[in-house]
């Protein structure tokens, strides 16, 4: 038992390091290509800021580890299937970092989980995971490319006869701002899921069996092995996707870097903070960035860039879980 706990800590420490470093870049992408800040110093930003996000809130956490999947049963059953959920995530997560494609950590990581439920037999809150999971992906998008397009509109016309060295200095000033904003909510959202489902194992060795797990709050000695991993992902974050989103999929300037900097911060902070769901910053950003693109001054979008994204979008959930169900179908064989 304490050897399947020990799988589940690191396990859900290599994903933390993974979410980091596969998204945590994005958060200072649009900011170091505009040219706002350097990007040693940014990348110094987002570690820190990344690493105290990691530690504040338990609101997304308790939806995650408590209303999505039921956990009951036997203890070894649930510790493998947060092993398995946690792999599948990873592996996912990697892959698509490899074809430097920007998918959600956090849908990786459900995916994974309601895969695993399903292969070892846990039952699955559908009507939850369509609410705080499947509406949340579709709507957040949605409202990241209107905001970013209304705003960008207003800001081109009430600019309009500005001088452009200015106005761009200002926007500059205000993104690398906005960076730091950006980190802390990438930690607040994407480190609650991952402690929460360390407390479900934990709580999976000391409680009886047959019993519910239900997290109440995350222990600290969890919270800041998380935030280190998710930090140290951060440190060592790659730039391919970001190259996938603030380069090759748009033309950005620095106030509409700024503008799409701002509309993701928005919904975000809403997201983590007042409704309390789990969503994407690769996809609110993306559709973020897209608004700045057809608004004032026409952009230069590449469809060649952003069918694959949404592809990804849409694939990350049924692909994670997919994952996850061909991992627990092998371990159920080989278990017997």
């Amino acid at each position: 038992m304490e050897l399947l706990l020990a799988g589940v800590i690191v396990t859900a420490v290599i994903f933390a390091g993974s979410n980091g470093f596969h998204d945590a870049a994005l958060t200072i992408g649009n900011a170091v290509v505009g040219r706002s800040i350097n990007a040693g110093w940014a990348l110094g930003l987002a570690v820190v800021f990344n690493f105290i996000g990691a530690l504040l809130g338990e609101g997304i956490a308790s939806v995650v580890a408590n209303q999505i999947v039921h956990f009951e049963g036997d203890p070894e059953v649930i510790l493998t299937s947060l092993i398995i959920a946690f792999v599948a995530a990873t592996a996912w997560s990697l892959f698509t970092y490899y074809l430097a494609l920007p998918v959600s950590s956090t849908h990786c990581l459900i995916g994974g989980l309601l895969g695993a439920g399903l292969a070892l037999g846990f039952s699955v809150n559908s009507s939850e995971a369509i609410n705080s999971v499947i509406l949340p992906l579709v709507i957040s998008p949605i409202l990241g490319f209107v905001i970013s397009w209304g705003l960008t509109a207003l800001l081109s016309k009430a600019f309009a006869s500005s001088p452009p060295k200015p106005l761009f200095r200002g926007a500059r000033m205000v993104d690398s701002v906005l960076t730091s904003s950006l980190s802390l909510v990438h930690g607040i959202q994407d480190a609650q899921k991952i402690a929460a489902l360390v407390m479900v194992g934990m709580l999976a060795v000391d409680t009886n069996p047959h019993t519910e797990l239900a997290v109440v709050e995350i222990s600290w000695p969890v919270r800041l092995i998380i935030a280190a991993a998710l930090a140290i992902g951060t440190g060592l974050s790659g730039w391919r996707v970001v190259r996938t989103l603030s380069v090759r999929m748009a033309g950005l300037d620095p106030l509409k870097s700024a503008t799409a900097d701002a509309t993701s911060t928005l919904l975000m902070y809403t997201a983590a903070l007042i409704m309390r769901v789990p969503v994407s910053l690769t996809f609110i950003l993306g559709s973020a960035i897209l608004g700045t693109q057809y608004a004032g001054r026409r952009g230069r979008p590449r469809a060649r860039f952003i069918v694959p994204i949404i592809g990804g979008w849409l694939l990350t959930i049924p692909a994670a879980a997919a994952l996850a169900i061909c991992i627990g179908l092998v371990v159920r064989l080989l278990v017997g």
